[in-house]
């Protein structure tokens, strides 16, 4: 009886987390990275922009999150990473915002992302329950916004777009 209920206990505990998984699986919409040759991200001229496209949009009714990470060396020379990240539609139709990632914590002292080793990962939301207006394939393309010529001791810059987490529906509510 005992072995029984150890059994069935198991096989719901992975039923459960198989469905955690797989709803999680659902949500990712697109992800990709950009590694930089030499580790530099040049603020002007070539190789300030680093390009996402095929980014496919399946509905227009659903709203978005976008995520950039970050990857870079302990010896990058910059606290913050500025950029400006434009959007750009299937028809073309460009919107653009600029933001930051703040590297460090707010005194300055140390990294704030995921390390092993040598390499430190940070991944934020820059835009969060973002609506694409058309459906299709969309390009995001992020251009280095540094007070600097160029950051050094990055490595790579990468873009997730998934479907927002929306504990309620407000179509619904109307």
């Amino acid at each position: 009886m005992k072995a029984s209920r150890i059994v069935f206990a198991l096989i719901a505990i992975g039923v459960l987390v198989f469905a955690g998984v797989s709803c999680k699986k659902n949500k990712k919409i697109y992800k990709d990275r950009q590694d930089f040759k030499s580790y530099v991200w040049n603020r002007i001229e070539d190789g300030k922009d680093v390009s996402f496209e095929k980014i496919k949009i399946p509905n227009i009714e659903d709203t978005y999150d976008i995520y950039v990470s970050i990857r870079h060396a302990p010896m990058i020379n910059v606290d913050e990473v500025d950029f400006i990240l434009k959007v750009i539609s299937p028809s073309g139709i460009a919107k653009q915002s600029i933001h930051t990632i703040k590297l460090k914590d707010r005194a300055g002292e140390k990294f704030v992302g995921d390390r092993m080793g040598d390499l430190i990962d940070i991944k934020e939301i820059v835009k969060q329950y973002m609506y694409f207006p058309e459906k299709g394939e969309y390009t995001i393309v992020i251009s280095n916004y540094s007070s600097k010529y160029q950051i050094g001791g990055i490595m790579s810059i990468g873009i997730e777009v998934e479907k927002s987490n929306l504990d309620y529906d407000v179509e619904k509510r109307k």
